[in-house]
Protein backbone atom coordinates (compact mmCIF):
# COMPACT_ATOMS: atom_id res chain seq x y z
CA UNK A 1 0.00 0.00 0.00
CA UNK A 2 2.76 2.45 1.00
CA UNK A 3 4.28 1.62 -2.53
CA UNK A 4 1.28 2.47 -4.48
CA UNK A 5 1.00 5.45 -2.61
CA UNK A 6 4.61 6.56 -3.29
CA UNK A 7 3.90 5.89 -6.79
CA UNK A 8 0.58 8.31 -6.57
CA UNK A 9 2.77 11.24 -5.50
CA UNK A 10 4.72 11.71 -8.72
CA UNK A 11 3.68 11.85 -12.12
CA UNK A 12 6.60 9.32 -13.51
CA UNK A 13 5.02 7.34 -10.96
CA UNK A 14 1.39 7.12 -11.79
CA UNK A 15 2.46 6.12 -15.08
CA UNK A 16 4.49 3.15 -13.80
CA UNK A 17 0.94 2.21 -11.86
CA UNK A 18 -0.77 2.57 -15.32
CA UNK A 19 1.81 0.23 -16.93
CA UNK A 20 1.37 -2.28 -14.18
CA UNK A 21 -2.10 -2.05 -14.60
CA UNK A 22 -2.32 -2.43 -17.99
CA UNK A 23 -0.35 -5.77 -17.62
CA UNK A 24 -3.53 -7.36 -16.28
CA UNK A 25 -5.02 -7.39 -19.72
CA UNK A 26 -8.46 -5.28 -20.44
CA UNK A 27 -10.33 -8.56 -19.00
CA UNK A 28 -9.11 -6.80 -15.51
CA UNK A 29 -11.08 -3.20 -16.71
CA UNK A 30 -13.99 -4.60 -18.20
CA UNK A 31 -14.58 -6.41 -14.93
CA UNK A 32 -14.22 -3.50 -12.57
CA UNK A 33 -16.91 -1.49 -14.59
CA UNK A 34 -19.19 -4.45 -14.55
CA UNK A 35 -18.80 -4.43 -10.88
CA UNK A 36 -19.64 -1.23 -10.29
CA UNK A 37 -22.70 -1.25 -11.50
CA UNK A 38 -23.38 -3.97 -8.99
CA UNK A 39 -21.47 -2.55 -6.03
CA UNK A 40 -21.87 1.33 -6.56
CA UNK A 41 -19.35 1.88 -3.84
CA UNK A 42 -16.82 2.01 -6.05
CA UNK A 43 -16.07 5.45 -7.99
CA UNK A 44 -16.72 4.99 -11.66
CA UNK A 45 -14.96 7.86 -12.53
CA UNK A 46 -11.72 6.67 -11.16
CA UNK A 47 -12.48 2.86 -12.87
CA UNK A 48 -12.69 4.75 -16.16
CA UNK A 49 -9.95 7.27 -16.01
CA UNK A 50 -7.34 3.98 -15.17
CA UNK A 51 -8.99 2.27 -17.98
CA UNK A 52 -8.01 4.94 -20.61
CA UNK A 53 -4.76 5.66 -18.89
CA UNK A 54 -3.73 1.98 -18.99
CA UNK A 55 -4.84 0.94 -22.31
CA UNK A 56 -5.26 4.21 -24.05
CA UNK A 57 -7.87 6.46 -25.15
CA UNK A 58 -10.00 3.83 -27.50
CA UNK A 59 -9.52 0.98 -26.34
CA UNK A 60 -9.90 2.28 -22.48
CA UNK A 61 -13.08 4.29 -23.13
CA UNK A 62 -14.28 0.92 -25.12
CA UNK A 63 -13.62 -1.11 -22.34
CA UNK A 64 -15.22 0.56 -20.18
CA UNK A 65 -18.28 1.95 -22.12
CA UNK A 66 -19.19 -1.94 -22.73
CA UNK A 67 -18.63 -2.60 -19.17
CA UNK A 68 -20.77 0.04 -18.12
CA UNK A 69 -23.84 -0.73 -20.58
CA UNK A 70 -23.14 -4.69 -19.59
CA UNK A 71 -23.22 -4.26 -16.21
CA UNK A 72 -26.42 -1.70 -15.88
CA UNK A 73 -27.99 -3.83 -18.21
CA UNK A 74 -27.29 -6.89 -16.09
CA UNK A 75 -28.60 -5.22 -13.02
CA UNK A 76 -31.93 -4.37 -14.48
CA UNK A 77 -32.66 -7.88 -15.95
CA UNK A 78 -31.58 -9.64 -13.01
CA UNK A 79 -34.10 -7.12 -10.99
CA UNK A 80 -36.75 -7.36 -13.28
CA UNK A 81 -37.23 -11.12 -13.72
CA UNK A 82 -35.54 -11.85 -10.12
CA UNK A 83 -36.58 -9.43 -7.12
CA UNK A 84 -39.48 -7.34 -9.01
CA UNK A 85 -42.42 -8.66 -6.46
CA UNK A 86 -40.00 -7.60 -3.70
CA UNK A 87 -38.60 -4.59 -5.02
CA UNK A 88 -42.16 -3.09 -6.04
CA UNK A 89 -43.49 -3.34 -2.40
CA UNK A 90 -40.38 -1.75 -1.32
CA UNK A 91 -40.58 1.10 -3.61
CA UNK A 92 -44.75 1.41 -3.30
CA UNK A 93 -44.14 2.02 0.59
CA UNK A 94 -41.48 5.39 -0.10
CA UNK A 95 -43.47 7.75 -2.35
CA UNK A 96 -40.52 9.19 -3.51
CA UNK A 97 -39.28 6.50 -5.29
CA UNK A 98 -42.74 5.73 -6.38
CA UNK A 99 -43.54 8.93 -7.73
CA UNK A 100 -39.92 8.67 -9.56
CA UNK A 101 -41.37 5.27 -11.13
CA UNK A 102 -44.60 7.01 -12.31
CA UNK A 103 -42.18 9.70 -14.28
CA UNK A 104 -40.44 6.94 -15.95
CA UNK A 105 -43.81 5.18 -17.50
CA UNK A 106 -44.52 8.54 -18.32
CA UNK A 107 -41.76 10.02 -19.65
CA UNK A 108 -39.01 7.18 -20.37
CA UNK A 109 -36.63 8.66 -22.93
CA UNK A 110 -35.58 11.70 -22.31
CA UNK A 111 -35.91 11.69 -18.80
CA UNK A 112 -33.39 8.64 -18.19
CA UNK A 113 -31.58 9.85 -21.06
CA UNK A 114 -30.10 13.36 -19.16
CA UNK A 115 -30.29 11.50 -16.04
CA UNK A 116 -27.98 8.78 -16.94
CA UNK A 117 -25.81 11.16 -18.94
CA UNK A 118 -24.71 12.55 -15.57
CA UNK A 119 -21.34 10.77 -13.92
CA UNK A 120 -22.83 11.99 -10.72
CA UNK A 121 -26.51 9.62 -11.01
CA UNK A 122 -26.83 7.15 -8.67
CA UNK A 123 -26.98 4.60 -11.65
CA UNK A 124 -27.88 1.42 -10.02
CA UNK A 125 -30.54 3.06 -7.77
CA UNK A 126 -31.74 4.54 -11.75
CA UNK A 127 -31.64 0.94 -13.30
CA UNK A 128 -33.41 -1.13 -10.66
CA UNK A 129 -36.51 1.68 -10.27
CA UNK A 130 -36.77 1.75 -14.49
CA UNK A 131 -36.91 -2.56 -13.82
CA UNK A 132 -39.73 -2.08 -12.08
CA UNK A 133 -41.51 0.08 -14.54
CA UNK A 134 -43.32 -0.73 -17.59
CA UNK A 135 -40.27 0.50 -19.72
CA UNK A 136 -39.43 -2.49 -22.45
CA UNK A 137 -36.07 -4.30 -22.09
CA UNK A 138 -35.09 -3.15 -25.49
CA UNK A 139 -36.15 0.31 -25.11
CA UNK A 140 -33.63 0.31 -21.80
CA UNK A 141 -30.92 -0.99 -23.80
CA UNK A 142 -31.24 1.74 -26.22
CA UNK A 143 -30.83 4.79 -23.94
CA UNK A 144 -28.04 2.79 -21.82
CA UNK A 145 -26.25 2.55 -25.11
CA UNK A 146 -27.09 6.37 -25.63
CA UNK A 147 -26.66 8.35 -22.35
CA UNK A 148 -23.19 5.52 -21.32
CA UNK A 149 -21.88 6.67 -24.47
CA UNK A 150 -21.79 10.22 -23.48
CA UNK A 151 -21.27 9.47 -20.03
CA UNK A 152 -17.99 7.65 -20.41
CA UNK A 153 -16.72 9.51 -23.33
CA UNK A 154 -16.72 12.72 -21.17
CA UNK A 155 -15.35 10.66 -18.27
CA UNK A 156 -12.61 9.38 -20.74
CA UNK A 157 -11.49 12.68 -22.38
CA UNK A 158 -11.11 14.45 -18.75
CA UNK A 159 -9.33 11.78 -17.72
CA UNK A 160 -7.05 10.62 -19.69
CA UNK A 161 -3.23 11.42 -19.91
CA UNK A 162 -2.91 12.07 -15.91
CA UNK A 163 0.47 12.54 -15.87
CA UNK A 164 0.40 15.13 -18.53
CA UNK A 165 -2.33 16.43 -16.42
CA UNK A 166 -0.67 17.18 -13.51
CA UNK A 167 1.85 18.71 -15.36
CA UNK A 168 -0.75 21.54 -16.93
CA UNK A 169 -2.28 23.96 -14.82
CA UNK A 170 -4.54 25.21 -17.05
CA UNK A 171 -5.77 21.41 -17.68
CA UNK A 172 -6.25 21.09 -13.92
CA UNK A 173 -8.39 23.76 -14.17
CA UNK A 174 -10.35 23.43 -16.69
CA UNK A 175 -10.97 19.57 -15.98
CA UNK A 176 -11.95 20.71 -12.38
CA UNK A 177 -14.67 23.30 -13.41
CA UNK A 178 -16.00 20.83 -16.35
CA UNK A 179 -16.75 18.55 -13.20
CA UNK A 180 -18.24 21.27 -11.30
CA UNK A 181 -20.41 22.31 -13.70
CA UNK A 182 -21.87 18.76 -14.39
CA UNK A 183 -22.67 18.28 -10.95
CA UNK A 184 -24.04 21.70 -10.59
CA UNK A 185 -26.26 20.88 -14.16
CA UNK A 186 -27.21 16.86 -12.21
CA UNK A 187 -28.36 18.79 -8.91
CA UNK A 188 -30.28 21.31 -10.99
CA UNK A 189 -31.88 18.74 -13.32
CA UNK A 190 -32.74 16.39 -9.80
CA UNK A 191 -34.95 19.56 -8.27
CA UNK A 192 -36.56 19.88 -11.67
CA UNK A 193 -37.92 16.53 -11.50
CA UNK A 194 -38.28 16.17 -8.23
CA UNK A 195 -40.93 19.52 -9.08
CA UNK A 196 -41.89 17.57 -12.10
CA UNK A 197 -43.10 14.54 -10.06
CA UNK A 198 -44.80 16.59 -6.97
CA UNK A 199 -46.95 18.53 -10.12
Amino acid sequence: MQHILELLSTPEGIEQLFDKFSQFGILVGLFLVVVESFLPILPLIAIVILNTNSYGLVVGFLVSYAGSVTGSYSVFLIARYLFRERATKYINKHKRLYKMREFIDRRGFSFLFILLSLPFTPSSVVNIITAMSNIRRDVYLYILLASKFVMILSISVIGFDIAGFLKSPIRIILSIGFLVLLYILSKVYQRYIDKKMES
